[in-house]
């Protein structure tokens, strides 16, 4: 048998064994594996693309005896298991249990008829909605199937404006009790309960969680909170698809703690239809971004202009978040997490530029890809100079290998998309506005870094320049921005539509 299964459940009683293994090739990206159970041997494809394994959907499928229908068509599959299903998307690294959204961080394929995921990021959550145990090794290259340890397997947390959403994930329909102390702990008895107290000791899934400690008795299992706001109520309930104790917490205290939005379950990450914008007003709080002649401050106009596009785009029909929507700083790497969780198929992000030459007039358009020009390069070091006033800790989302990264995004599927919908924008910020256009042009921006869907940065006007500080000032101007970019969003969405 496998040392890696020997080694990780000698000590279980197990009911059965599966035996997945991953065979590696350089010579071609088609690999043929097999899984065992005792003697039976069946072919199982697997495909391994830039080092990323993935695995068949398809023998996935059959592996966890599950029914998988897939419409090829549309580029759409379920997989059913009992406690719920799991609707995956071709070309999408997003898959979705229940009214859940979760990323994969890679890109669903078709290859030699059927649809492939990457086989490391899709395990964990395929493990929500099972009964046994489906266990990855990278360094054995093995899957292995066994009875489950625990029943409570995982903890998360939604940010509300007016409160948070804790969920705790289960493999069985198990009584709890929940209750608040008076040093702020909401503690959640779960009869029947198995969990790893070493997995959620500490485990603090947004900011406004202080601490997490878990506790294993002989009859139940006791998962506590301790929440930083002080003053709370909560209301719960059992949610199926996949099975979970829902927490719903109220409190004012909250409002400083979270990020100013709410990740929305009501995106659609299984249709083709292109409705979710997320909207950057660049820098905030702290941080000024440029200062004009005249004391114009960037954060406040571009404030103001994603206002009016927010307004705008909804009268379209469009679903719209602002990653701020005051004066509050935001991390350049929190910015893009908002995007992601709330599936947005657009990320806009709305600034105003700066230069030593005060001369320098006109609005540009970028997308993110390795900078070519001094002008690009200018531009990028002073957007991403608002690091200065992050935490080191949040530095390291995405300072670390960011040559890397930006070779990599040049190679994504959205560099095309990207620089398509920073085409339009500045041809119709060139037909709307008084403002010069210098075009469109690339460059690294850490805010778009990350972002798993098109995404642009607009640099509305040169704010050194008095003459363009004074069109920013005006509120037909910023309205006339806002309708560039609206119009451009509605253009890139019926070309994109009509496309799928």
């Amino acid at each position: 048998m496998n040392e890696f299964l020997e080694t990780k459940y000698k000590r279980s009683m197990l009911k059965y064994i599966i035996i997945l293994m991953l065979f590696c090739s350089t010579a071609q990206a088609d690999i043929k594996a097999n899984w065992v159970e005792k003697d039976k041997k069946v072919k199982l494809p697997t495909a391994q693309i830039n080092g990323v394994e993935y695995i068949s959907i398809n023998a996935l499928a059959e592996f966890l005896e599950c029914e998988n229908v897939a419409d090829i068509t549309r580029g759409i599959g379920t997989l059913a298991f009992n406690n719920g299903e799991l609707t995956y998307t071709l070309f999408s690294p997003y898959i979705t249990v229940g009214d859940k959204s979760y990323n994969i961080h890679y890109d669903v394929i078709y290859r030699y008829g059927d649809f492939f995921a990457p086989v490391e990021y899709i395990i964990p959550i395929i493990n929500r909605l099972v009964p046994d145990d489906l266990v990855y090794s990278a360094k054995d290259n093995a899957i292995g199937l066994f009875p489950a340890l625990y029943n409570i397997t995982e903890i998360s947390a939604q940010q509300k404006i007016n409160g948070l959403l804790i969920e705790i994930f289960l493999t069985e329909e198990l009584k709890y009790d929940i209750v608040k102390t008076n040093d702020y702990w909401l503690i959640t008895t779960i009869y029947g309960g198995k969990i790893d107290t070493s997995f959620f000791k500490g485990k603090r899934p947004i900011k406004a969680i202080y601490d997490t400690k878990a506790y294993q008795f002989e009859n139940s299992a006791q998962l506590s909170v301790r929440l930083r706001p002080k003053d709370f109520t909560f209301v719960s309930k059992i949610k199926e698809n996949p099975l979970r104790i829902q927490i719903s917490i109220k409190g004012e205290g909250f409002a400083d703690t979270v990020l100013n939005y709410s990740p929305t379950t009501e995106h659609n990450f299984t249709d083709n239809i292109i409705d979710m914008i997320v909207i950057d007003p660049g820098h905030g709080g702290e941080d000024l971004g440029a200062v004009g002649p005249l004391g114009t401050l960037e954060k406040d106009i571009v404030l103001k202009i994603s206002n009016y596009l927010q307004k705008m785009l909804t009268d379209e029909g469009f679903k719209v978040i602002l990653t701020r929507d005051n004066d509050r700083f935001i991390p350049l790497a929190d910015r893009t997490k908002i995007a992601n969780e709330a599936g947005a198929d657009l990320f806009i992000s709305i600034h105003a530029n700066a230069a030593k030459n005060k001369k320098a007039r006109g609005s540009i358009v970028f997308f993110l890809a390795d900078t070519k020009t001094d002008q690009a390069r200018a531009a990028a070091t002073l957007e991403n100079s608002s690091i200065k006033f992050e935490t080191p800790k949040s530095q390291k989302d995405y300072i670390s290998d960011l040559d890397f990264i930006l070779l990599d995004m040049v190679q994504n599927e959205f560099l095309k998309e990207s620089s398509d919908l920073a085409g339009m924008i500045e041809r119709n910020m060139k037909k709307v506005t008084k403002i010069e256009s210098h075009g469109v042009d690339q460059a690294g921006f850490f805010v778009l870094n990350k972002a798993y869907m098109p995404s642009v940065l607009i640099e509305t006007a040169f704010l050194s320049n008095k003459k363009d500080e004074k069109l920013l000032k005006t509120k037909k101007t910023q309205q006339d921005i806002a309708k560039a970019i609206k119009d451009a969003v509605v253009q890139f969405k019926h070309k994109y539509e009509t496309m799928k």
